[in-house]
């Protein structure tokens, strides 16, 4: 009968200090989980100590929890507050690999080249052409390799459209294509030479096509320029005459005109032109007016023309 009491006083002893358990937790006093109530009941004695132990344990957690996320951040707040981060995370991705092509670490240059080859070889063409001259001939081969796949990928894409193109040569977006892929191509860094002068001898023939079936100062302009550089002048003076015919208060074929005559080294053009834009009051970017002002600056002509 003793001990049936015993078993009786226990048990009502550790149900009500479950109750309270569950209720110091519903209280928001114990700090740790409610489960711990259901522990404590369905595990007599070492249930009730766990979480007593779980209890002191969560509270020394918070203190230095609240001591180094609150306090210590708001000691150093003022030195946080002075850290700038950097914009542009991506900003400084070139120059480990210009820096890294320069010094005799063999592992870091090849690591490098590998992860240009992974990520985008376009934005690194120029240090891709610089690695070629790299005294590693792993460096060198990774260089030649992704170079070789630039210049396939544009390959594919001329060829798609120029299948097109030569199906229906009407076709007005793949005209448009055609045009953007050539001045992608022209603007990578792949281009040099002889390729050189046939792209821009095709991308001359693209916009004239287009100028065929839609009358854009920017076309006119475009395809001024790249005559220009071919050096096509008489099919550039008639481009930029129509510019300012149709546009005359458009400052782009006046500057045209003077980069014209610098070409063929006519002064007495470029200070017609240079007429032509006061008397027509044409309005000028800030690039145009230092331009007129480069031109109108000096009657010295042999140092500006070099400069063109």
């Amino acid at each position: 009968m003793t001990l049936a009491w015993a078993v009786a006083i226990f048990l009502i002893v550790h149900v009500v200090i479950c109750v309270l358990v569950y209720i110091l937790s519903m209280a928001g006093v114990l700090k740790c989980s409610r489960l711990s109530a259901v522990i404590a009941l369905f595990v007599p004695v070492w249930g009730i100590l766990c979480t007593v132990i779980l209890e002191v344990k969560t509270r020394r957690g918070s203190e230095a929890s609240r001591e180094v996320d609150i306090e210590k951040m708001l000691t150093n707040d003022e030195i946080h507050r002075s850290i700038l981060m950097d914009e542009d995370a991506g900003a400084d991705t070139v120059v480990p690999l210009e820096e890294a092509l320069l010094v005799n670490d063999v592992s870091t240059r090849r690591e490098l080249m590998m992860d240009v080859m992974y990520a985008d070889p376009g934005d690194y063409v120029s240090q891709l052409q610089s690695a070629r001259m790299n005294d590693d001939t792993e460096v060198v081969h990774y260089a030649v390799t992704a170079l070789v796949e630039l210049q396939k990928e544009y390959d594919i894409e001329f060829q798609r459209l120029e299948r097109i193109l030569a199906l229906d040569p009407d076709d007005g977006a793949a005209l448009s294509e055609i045009i953007s892929l050539t001045e992608r191509y022209l603007e990578s860094g792949l281009v040099e030479g002889n390729l050189m002068d046939i792209q821009l001898v095709n991308y001359s023939g693209y916009l004239e096509k287009k100028l065929e079936k839609t009358e854009s100062v920017v076309l006119r302009a475009k395809k001024a320029a790249a005559d220009l550089k071919l050096r096509e002048f008489g099919s550039a003076y008639e481009g930029i005459l129509k510019m300012i015919e149709l546009w005359p208060r458009d400052e782009r074929g006046y500057l045209l005109f003077i980069k014209y005559f610098a070409l063929v080294k006519d002064r007495a053009g470029i200070d017609h032109v240079l007429k032509m834009i006061s008397e027509n009051n044409v309005y000028l970017s800030p690039s145009g007016r230092g331009e007129v002002s480069f031109w109108a600056g000096s009657p010295d002509y042999s140092e500006k023309a070099a400069a063109v």
